[in-house]
């Protein structure tokens, strides 16, 4: 049976209305607000994280002593020295092995390769998931190597003022205009127009190269980080070079690549972080109280010690 309610009522009824209305959205603002707040919480730990401790997984003794050094690959590691390189998997297993004759190996590693090559001579060792891919010789002394996750190697040479960057593959031709990828094969330098070539960085598919020099050419220490384009972008303009910054009083000991489109620049009391699509952008800058003393870095991560 219906009720006979009269106009307070209603009245009534209308203002509890409002009153509900207003709470719920009050209720979903802060709510609302809240997650944000914890996605925001969430987001500057993930990006600020400090470690403060490790676990050991495993420990082996090593047995060598003319060791020169040791990189993580493919989930494990691989070892070089004077005569040879070992790689091993995360369990301690043997992967492959590879011997050669060098005064001064370094080495870099991308995916399923790795490249050890004789610093101050012009032997290079190119080595795979299977073991050993090629060797090249090159024109002029080596000073430092990087590898691509396709094998593509980028080599940086020095003879007297001159310094060269030249790109091969993994079979040891040398990458060239001719070729159906059209990127450049040698970047030319001299030291008394670009400065003091002292480090470079490939970028994982092998297109993209970050080099840092250091000059003296104006009566002041002057640190230009050129960054150069091998693919479709770099044809549009001279010798692929698409960007460039420098940095005054400051030297930059090392540059490299955190994933294939991100570039981190290490200077001497700071970094300077970039993005690379293409062409160059810088995303962030820090300076530092102490200078850095060494320095770590992944695709997602990087840090350094003081």
């Amino acid at each position: 049976m219906a009720k006979e309610i009269d106009g307070q009522t209603l009245r009534d009824y209308g203002n509890r209305k409002k009153r509900y209305r207003k709470i719920r959205k009050s209720i979903i603002g802060t709510l609302l607000v809240a997650i944000i707040a914890v996605v925001g919480i969430y987001l500057y730990l993930l990006y600020n994280k400090s470690y403060e401790s490790y676990e050991v997984i495993k420990t082996e003794e090593a047995l060598e002593t003319d060791a020169s050094g040791y990189l993580g690959y493919a989930g494990g590691m691989v070892k070089y020295s004077r005569d040879g390189a070992v790689a091993i998997s995360k369990d301690g297993s043997l992967l492959w092995n590879g011997s050669y004759e060098m005064m001064d190996p370094i080495a870099d590693t991308c995916g399923k390769y790795v490249v050890i090559a004789d610093r101050g001579n012009k032997l290079i060792h190119i080595f795979n998931e299977k073991g050993f891919v090629s060797s090249i010789t090159t024109l002029y002394d080596i000073m430092k190597v990087e590898i691509a996750s396709q094998g593509v190697v980028a080599v940086l040479m020095e003879e007297g003022d001159t310094s060269y960057i030249k790109l091969y593959y993994e079979d040891g031709t040398v990458v060239s205009d001719s070729n159906e990828d059209g990127v450049l094969s040698e970047i030319i330098t001299n030291v008394g127009d670009a400065g003091y070539p002292i480090d470079i960085a490939l970028s994982d598919d092998g297109k993209k190269l970050v080099v840092s020099f250091l000059s003296f050419t104006t009566g002041k220490l002057v640190s230009t980080i050129g960054f150069y384009n091998f693919g479709e972008v770099g044809q549009n303009v001279i010798d692929r070079f698409v960007g460039g910054f420098e940095f005054e009083d400051i030297i930059v000991p090392e540059v490299a690549f955190l994933g294939n489109d991100t570039v981190c620049v290490y200077k001497e009391n700071g970094y300077s972080l970039f993005s690379m699509p293409e062409k160059p952008e810088l995303l962030k800058e820090e300076t530092l109280d102490k200078k850095i003393q060494s320095i770590i870095y992944n695709e997602k991560y990087f840090g350094w010690i003081l």
